[in-house]
């Protein structure tokens, strides 16, 4: 029989697997599934094999699962990093607007290079695998929700920039300093939005009385009310979701209409315009969706195994918006575009250059390998004929 022993359980209350059916806890998905898992296991080795290879779906899906998040973080990472090195490199690019694409771009890699990692680590493991510290437990959720956070306020500021630029071109324009006044409040507001993640997110570390396996960790939502995490889901579906597009959409269509009729439009600017919005409402609803469902639902309303692959369907539709803004903010701009062009010719000249000299300087060995050579055999040969004569 397995015995979890709660953090400073020293009073004796012990919880008992397959047994104690009135739990008084918190616990998120993965250690709610580790008691239903218990009950009716005749062979509590199963249970240990499972928990200890720390494994919540099968081998084919992980290496599936692995390599959709691999793709999506390495294309996002390189599409986002292209948007930055643009910027950085040429001071004619440093202008206020650009700097809001920038600010999407570093959001949108940190949401690639941190955020999706953990967010994979979470959906393949049972329990927590990374060191026992709360802080970390905290952090992961937090940035996450950050950098989600800033990517869309950042799409909004991106949206009303362009309008008033177009519908209002009579007004005074952003400057640099306002875009980064701008920016810093975008951050705040981040991380403000994203701070019920931090403080109700704790590290849970149950200690069983086995050899192979002393304790099981898992970082949980600790909502203070019953239904804080629907709540907390709901909110965010309005302020991630619901505002930015009403937001997006309204400002694009008025840019469209203000720019109609001109002969300076083209037939791309309409395109890229819904383009934007559509894939903003495609990228983001199915995993609002499925958060508030899941939050408001009293039981699991999928196996456990259909509802991880699920979620991670409906993460990679969020993800992509990661992958997707580069081009719609960046290689459909033409200054952004010739940006990305030149340093990836550079890159591909200096590879050529490397290649080249590689090149070289095998030859010279080569050829002074040759040389050495003939030079051996001359002497064995004149050695030869010497031996011969006398």
């Amino acid at each position: 029989m397995l015995v979890l022993v709660e953090p400073g359980g020293g009073n004796g209350n012990h919880m008992v697997l397959g047994l104690d059916l009135n739990l008084n806890l918190t616990l998120n998905g993965s250690a709610r599934w580790l008691i239903e898992a218990s009950r009716g296991i005749q062979d509590p080795n199963i249970l240990l094999e499972k928990f200890s290879q720390n494994k919540k779906v099968d081998d084919p899906t992980r290496a599936l699962l692995l390599t959709f998040y691999g793709i999506l973080v390495v294309i996002g990472a390189v599409g986002n990093a292209l948007v930055v090195i643009s910027v950085v490199r040429k001071p004619a690019m440093r202008t206020a607007r650009n700097m809001f694409i920038v600010n999407l771009a570093v959001s949108d890699a940190l949401v690639c290079s941190v955020g999706t990692p953990l967010t994979l680590m979470e959906l393949l493991t049972k329990h927590w695998p990374l060191p026992d510290w709360p802080s970390l437990c905290k952090a992961c959720g937090a940035i996450q929700a950050i950098s989600i956070f800033v990517s869309t306020i950042s799409i909004t500021a991106i949206a009303l920039d362009r309008y008033q630029l177009i519908v209002y071109p009579t007004r005074p324009g952003l400057q640099t300093m306002g875009a980064l006044i701008t920016m810093f409040f975008i951050w705040v507001t981040a991380f403000t939005l994203a701070s019920p993640l931090y403080m109700f997110r704790s590290l849970k570390t149950y200690y069983l009385q086995l050899i192979e396996l002393p304790s099981l960790s898992f970082c949980i939502e600790d909502w203070p009310l019953e239904n804080g995490r629907a709540m907390y889901s709901l909110f965010s579906l309005i302020f991630q979701y619901l505002l930015p597009v009403l937001v997006v959409v309204i400002a694009h269509v008025q840019i469209h209409r203000r720019l109609r009729g001109r002969r300076r439009m083209t037939r791309k600017t309409p395109t890229i315009l819904i383009a934007i919005a559509v894939t903003y409402v495609i990228s983001w609803l199915p995993l609002n969706v499925f958060n508030l469902v899941a939050d408001f639902s009293a039981q699991p309303f999928m196996e456990e195994k259909t509802m991880t692959i699920t979620y991670a369907i409906c993460h990679m539709f969020g993800m992509s918006s990661a992958v997707s803004n580069p081009l719609l903010y960046g290689w459909l701009n033409d200054n952004f575009r010739k940006e990305f062009m030149e340093i990836l010719c550079c890159c591909k000249k200096r590879e050529m250059k490397k290649t080249t000299r590689v090149k070289n300087r095998k030859m010279d060995t080569e050829l002074t390998a040759l040389a050495q050579l003939e030079h051996t055999v001359t002497a064995n040969t004149k050695t030869s004929q010497c031996s011969q004569i006398f």
